[in-house]
């Protein structure tokens, strides 16, 4: 049985999909079903059954799908506690974090340790906190950046890093502005700008919204702070957003004001709870956690969570 074509199988079953497995592999559909059917043939069994309108595990396939997970992640730990041990300052992590966050406080983070450790390269990729956890999960990356809560927290080794809360973002004209808190309940005609689906924020808002009885009117969707302020400034809409990120964007025409209830925005830094942490991404790990600390943005001094 060769590796290769469990990767394979893991990809498809994942994706559901030997078109989107294919992509996300850079191989061809067709080596790609050749591959599975040799393992198929190898295993004398039956892994996938396919029709052009769906997609469904057999039991063998279902039983190697969650052994061949495991096993693979077994596999690279392997190899990355071989190369820690040839080279103790060189490696690479993959970083999974919302593009807001990366914005606000990761240029001057990474600066810092890039510095200290030049030989580790950072790969970066920007997604919402849905995906990040996700992506954190499935070994995709070793380190991610979330709001929580995240889905199956059991999984995941985190750490807290901001815990303050989102506010009603409102041109200094609204009436709204003139009020020392803002019933949420009283959102229920406004049009409103908050934070687009792959964040965990727009499922809170959402939530909270349904809660208090109504369903938000959502005008715009935007992982873009700026253009989100700008949007309000101009009268477009009024907005909910976290506090720390729209603060140093505030102008004459833009105001904040507290929400009740409150909707918390408490961030982490989120790695696999089982598995080996290689040296690079530890000392990320340990790196962001520091710089986050001397921020003082948790109000607790960065308390595990």
């Amino acid at each position: 049985m060769e590796i290769q074509h469990l990767r394979y199988f893991v990809e498809v079953v994942r994706n559901e999909s030997y078109t989107r497995a294919a992509a996300q592999l850079f191989v061809t559909q067709p080596m790609l079903t050749r591959s599975i059917k040799q393992l198929e043939e190898e295993l004398n069994v039956k892994l996938i059954e396919r029709t052009s309108k769906s997609f469904r595990l057999t039991d063998a396939g279902r039983i190697l799908y969650e052994r061949a997970q495991r096993f693979l992640l077994e596999y690279e730990d392997l190899f990355q506690r071989m190369e820690d041990v040839r080279s103790a300052r060189v490696g690479e992590v993959r970083l999974s974090i919302p593009g807001v966050l990366l914005d606000a406080y990761f240029p001057d983070l990474l600066n810092q340790f890039r510095r200290s450790l030049p030989g580790i390269d950072i790969s970066v990729v920007e997604e919402g906190s849905k995906l990040v956890a996700a992506a954190v999960g499935s070994g995709h990356a070793d380190l991610g950046l979330v709001m929580l809560p995240v889905e199956d927290p059991s999984r995941f080794e985190s750490k807290l890093l901001i815990n303050s809360v989102c506010q009603l973002v409102v041109n200094r004209r609204h009436p709204f502005a003139q009020m020392p808190v803002v019933p949420i309940r009283d959102l229920r005609e406004e049009p409103i700008l908050t934070y687009s689906e792959t964040a965990t924020l727009h499922d809170a808002f959402i939530r909270i919204c349904g809660e208090q009885g109504f369903v938000p009117r959502l005008a715009y969707k935007s992982l873009m702070t700026r253009f989100s302020m700008k949007m309000v400034a101009m009268r477009q809409c009024i907005a909910v957003l976290p506090l720390p990120l729209v603060q140093p964007e505030l102008c004459e025409e833009v105001v904040t004001v507290p929400l009740e209830p409150s909707i918390p925005w408490q961030i982490a830094i989120i790695r696999r709870r089982e598995g080996y942490h290689g040296f690079a991404a530890t000392r990320l790990f340990e790196h962001i956690c520091g710089y986050f600390a001397a921020l003082d943005l948790t109000g607790d001094g960065g308390a595990a969570v």
